[in-house]
């Protein structure tokens, strides 16, 4: 698209004189008015309304716009002023009652005239100024859209003196107003929605609820791949010669309770070994001085950020808090910025966004290091040191029935031999006894002064005498069965395997247990949530308190802003349709079904046709030019009407004397507009939106199930793209966020949204839609008929059943050369589907390329007729008086 093509169409109506356009700088001033101060907009279009008596009048304004600059200029002329010059100027005659007195700066090509004879079509008998507007409006509308003016410009700078009649088939698309506001109230009620936050955002994976990944370290709990505990405990420091001191005093006593389990610890003891009680005891000591030292770093590292009197004293502790790519604020601003247009772009209402937000800042206010002192009781209780350090019993289950059991088989298995039975099966229940009694005998903590000894008890008792019992059973089976001596010998084998066995399961199992009540194996645990604990202090409280700091003020600041733009968008009503204010109507009426179902439209849409009278039936409606010596409609009259300059009767023998070809009826392909009496009761009253016109078809829907949803859409880029310009700001200063202008901006914004979709349709999507490829087809927005717009260009696309801007008797003024007629077709961009509209192959329109309007409510047909020879009169001023004369052309006179 080129610059030019995007310049807005100026509007500048003459209709009531030029007022302030007079002088250059009362135009300068309407033309920064009508661009409405949009800065590096330029006026290169100027549409002028002006009436047909004042066109020749107001020649110095029509000079100073074309010399405003390099643009292009179409000047609609209204009205149907008479042939007379007046004021005795002498003009050339004109072959009609009518004439169009042309100033001579309108010239093509860079000027076109598009001469509206009648607004209203004929159809209206004496219509009021406000009617008359009404009328107009839709022509000039269409008339506002860059594509339409450049391709109409060009059209009428092909035909002759590039003044041309426009006959149009335009059908208007849009919402009913009360579905308009409804609609518009449910679409700022979703947009801005409910303070909830949609969701909660994960400590523990902050990027599965949408937080970018530059602000996951700064509100989640992971540690981030830069930090290794290497780069921040200092060797040789405090907290790195405690944590080392624990970690080996716990790695001594597992090794010595590694040691005293199995048959060696039983049979042999600690031997030269540190007692397993001392070594658990030492790992206490330091697990407890660890823990202190945590404390003690957690409590003088607490405060608000990080000041040098703060680090000095973590230094001292042996933490160094070396500098990670984390805490750059350079990426935080752009990582709010992605998380809040995300929010927007997912259609989440305002008010949820804004509470999402503030969920973030709360997630990444840091608390202080102290507050994690309470977290350091759970992780390691006060009293878990001296549990691991205090004398514990130590228990031997020889008593334990599965025990006795096993000591009782092992015992009878050994008597079961005849004979040496007798001595085996008691001794084996001795040595099962004494076996039991030296476990408790090997227990940990009778080493030294024995304070750490906790005593115990073994069971030995109880398995002698379960032993001496199961000797017996075996003695009396041996002598009862006569167990040979091979069998006894195996049995007997068989129990000095298992006693041994059985032994040291005991040992292990009573060893086992003092270890675990002991909490041993949670001595290493402890140590390392510690550390951890440690860690996520010196990243999340020091390491990247600055930055969670301005990552949290950012947030609130974005969610405030957000916040005020709910309360300026909340109940914000819809702007009204430019030229829409009601009015009371008189003297016009609408279209009647006759006229609507005439053959000149071609069928009706879902009607039946019905034979209709022929086109010179309107004759016996009271013309508006009384021509006595030929009536109007008498077109073989009309063709022998001698030419102006002519010799009489010249061209009056036949269709083929006057200028060798056949005669062409101009409007045979048109829908002849019949007049309209004011007889009758007076019409109900109008508002001036709702003037009948004989070539608009207005079409109104309540919406599509998806109309809402895409509306909201459209606010939210919009709002959006307001927020673009502040995050510069955002990032310097958050606290400055409340004093930017963003509860004014987005009033503005809606109200700039609300009158587009007023005047444009909603099916275009606003300069600001971030995706406009997928907005869905106006027909589902509006809840229309998918195939409305292309019925209307297949049926209208070749210029048949256009309506020309003039009245039944204006026919005299036009060319009857109708190939010379050029037209337009246009429909908005949106409703574009493969190859577009069907071409038009209707014979003689000059048709020319498809337009496509990125407005959404008008598409059809624009259809230039040219004038009839000397219908056009060129004048140019006289003086300075303001007085005209004529400036003949070469044909003038023909």
């Amino acid at each position: 698209m080129s610059s030019r093509t995007a310049a807005p169409v100026v509007t500048l109506d003459l209709r009531d004189g030029p007022g302030d356009l007079a002088g250059a700088d009362g135009l300068h001033r309407a033309v920064r008015a009508a661009l409405d101060g949009a800065a590096g907009q330029q006026a290169e279009r100027f549409l002028l309304v002006d009436t047909a008596d004042g066109l020749a009048r107001h020649q110095r304004i029509y000079e100073q716009v074309l010399a405003y600059g390099p643009g292009h200029t179409l000047c609609v002329a209204v009205g149907a002023p008479p042939a007379e010059p007046g004021d005795g100027v002498a003009v050339p005659p004109a072959p009609t009652p009518w004439a169009l007195n042309r100033p001579s700066p309108l010239r093509p090509p860079a000027v076109g005239v598009l001469w509206v004879l009648d607004p209203h079509g004929g159809t209206a008998t004496d219509p009021a100024p406000w009617e008359d507007a009404g009328a107009l409006r839709p022509l000039l509308e269409l008339l506002a859209a860059p594509a339409v003016f450049d391709a109409v410009l060009h059209a009428v700078s092909e035909i002759p003196d590039g003044v041309a009649v426009p006959a149009l088939r335009v059908l208007e698309h849009d919402l009913s107003p009360t579905a308009r506001a409804r609609v518009w109230r449910q679409a700022l009620a979703d947009l801005v929605g409910q303070d909830d936050p949609g969701g909660r955002i994960s400590v523990a994976d902050p990027e599965a609820g949408g937080v970018p990944a530059a602000l996951a370290p700064l509100v989640g709990s992971g540690m981030p791949r830069s930090v290794e505990r290497a780069e921040w405990r200092r060797a040789g420091g405090e907290a790195d010669e405690r944590f080392r001191a624990c970690e080996a005093a716990l790695d001594e006593a597992e090794e010595a309770y590694e040691r005293r389990r199995g048959a060696g610890g039983l049979l042999r003891g600690p031997g030269g070994d540190a007692d397993l009680a001392e070594s658990l005891d030492a790992a206490a000591a330091e697990l407890a001085a660890y823990r202190e030292t945590v404390a003690e770093i957690l409590r003088d590292g607490d405060g608000v950020g990080l000041p040098p009197e703060q680090r000095r004293r973590l230094h001292e502790h042996g933490v160094d808090l070396p500098r990670v790519p984390e805490a750059a604020r350079d990426r935080i601003g752009p990582g709010l910025r992605g998380f809040a247009q995300n929010l927007l772009a997912r259609r989440l209402p305002l008010r949820s966004t804004a509470a999402r937000l503030s969920a973030l800042a709360d997630l990444a206010t840091p608390t202080g290091s102290a507050a994690r002192l309470g977290r350091l009781d759970e992780l390691c209780p006060p009293g878990l040191p001296r549990q691991l350090a205090g004398p514990r019993p130590f228990e031997v289950r020889g008593a334990a029935y599965g025990e006795l059991a096993g000591g009782c088989a092992v015992a009878a298995a050994a008597g079961l031999w005849p004979g040496p039975g007798w001595a085996l099966g008691p001794l084996t229940a001795l040595a099962a006894a004494g076996l039991t009694a030296l476990a408790l005998a090997r227990r940990p903590g009778r080493a030294g002064d024995g304070h750490l000894d906790g005593g115990g008890q073994s069971g030995a008792l109880a398995q002698l005498c379960a032993g001496l019992a199961g000797a017996a059973i075996g003695i009396t089976l041996g002598h009862t069965l006569a167990v040979p001596a091979w069998l006894g010998l195996s049995a007997l084998l068989v129990a000095l395997i298992a006693l041994p066995l059985l032994a040291v399961r005991r040992w292990t199992e009573a060893l086992d247990t003092w270890w675990a009540a002991g909490g041993g194996p949670e001595g290493r645990d402890v140590l390392h949530s510690l550390d951890g604990l440690l860690a996520d202090a010196v990243v999340h409280d020091w390491l990247l308190a600055d930055a969670r700091l301005y990552c949290a003020d950012g947030a609130r600041a974005v969610a405030g802003m957000i916040r005020r733009a709910a309360a300026a968008a909340e109940g914000r009503e819809p702007a009204p349709a430019p030229g829409r204010d009601g009015g009371a109507r008189a003297g016009a009426r609408a279209p009647s079904a006759d006229l609507l179902e005439d053959d000149w439209f071609g069928p009706s849409y879902g009607e039946h046709t019905s034979a209709q009278p022929s086109y010179d039936s309107f004759g016996a409606a009271d013309p508006r030019y009384d021509d006595t010596a030929r009536g109007w409609d008498d077109w073989d009259d009309w063709d022998r009407e001698p030419e102006p300059g002519a010799p009489d009767g010249a061209g009056a023998g036949g269709p083929d004397t006057a200028h060798g070809t056949p005669w062409q009826d101009p409007l045979a392909d048109t829908v002849p507009p019949p007049r309209r009496t004011a007889d009758g009761p007076a019409p109900a009253a109008d508002p001036p939106d709702d003037v009948p016109v004989p070539w608009l078809e207005r079409e109104a829907g309540d919406g599509g199930p998806e109309l809402v949803a895409t509306l909201v859409g459209d606010l939210a880029d919009g709002i959006a793209g307001l927020l673009d310009p502040y995050w510069g700001a955002i990032e310097r200063d958050p606290g400055a966020a409340t004093a930017l202008p963003v509860d004014r901006e987005v009033r503005a914004l809606i109200d700039a949204e609300s009158a587009r979709l007023a005047r444009d349709g909603v099916a275009a999507a606003p300069v600001f839609a971030r995706d406009p490829a997928s907005r869905p087809d106006p027909a589902v927005l509006l809840g229309l008929a998918p195939d409305r717009v292309t019925r209307v260009l297949q049926a209208h696309g070749d210029g048949t059943g256009t309506v020309p801007l003039c009245a039944a008797e204006h026919r005299r003024v036009l060319s009857r050369d109708r190939h010379a007629a050029r037209g337009v077709r246009f429909a908005p961009d949106v409703t574009r589907h493969g190859d577009g509209p069907p071409p038009a192959d209707g014979p003689g329109t000059g048709t020319d390329d498809m337009v496509w309007t990125p407005a959404g409510r008008y598409a059809g047909v624009f259809r230039l007729l040219p004038l009839r020879t000397g219908s056009v009169r060129t004048v140019r001023l006289r003086g300075d008086d303001g007085a005209t004369g004529p400036e003949l052309s070469a044909n003038a006179n023909e």
